[in-house]
């Protein structure tokens, strides 16, 4: 069962990025780890560097793991009201289903951490979308 609903996950998170337009340079995965937390869970960290001139307040972005060959490992969402000062950087940490244990088994330097952007609101009100 724990296999299907991973499978159906892995579907849903990297579905909607076949689709949908992103800017990808917009954010950058800095460094990021992944570790056991019990026989049911993980914890993910990323921290990802804004390349905007103005602070974010809300965010319509995913970020997500590739391997060495280019396949899919795994992916998930920023929080959408992540505050990020204008070229700063912040710590995003999320808790996962061992179903994406692939992360922990791979050597670090094998995997490529990614963030797509779709929208972003800066703190003075203005936004942007990419589609």
């Amino acid at each position: 069962m724990r296999s299907v609903v991973s499978l159906v996950l892995c579907f849903v998170l990297t579905g909607g990025q076949a689709f949908a337009a992103c800017k990808a340079d917009l954010l950058s995965v800095e460094e990021w780890s992944a570790r056991r937390l019990d026989d049911q869970n993980m914890e993910v960290q990323v921290v990802v560097k804004s390349a905007a001139q103005k602070p974010i307040r809300m965010l319509d972005a995913d970020f997500g793991f590739r391997d060495a060959l280019g396949g899919h490992v795994a992916a998930d969402a920023f929080d959408r009201d992540i505050d990020i000062p204008a070229g700063g950087s912040v710590r995003a940490v999320k808790k996962w289903p061992t179903t994406f244990e692939r992360l922990l088994k791979l050597k670090h330097e094998e995997v490529m951490a990614y963030a797509c952007v779709r929208g972003v609101v800066y703190e003075d009100g203005t936004k942007e979308e990419f589609k």
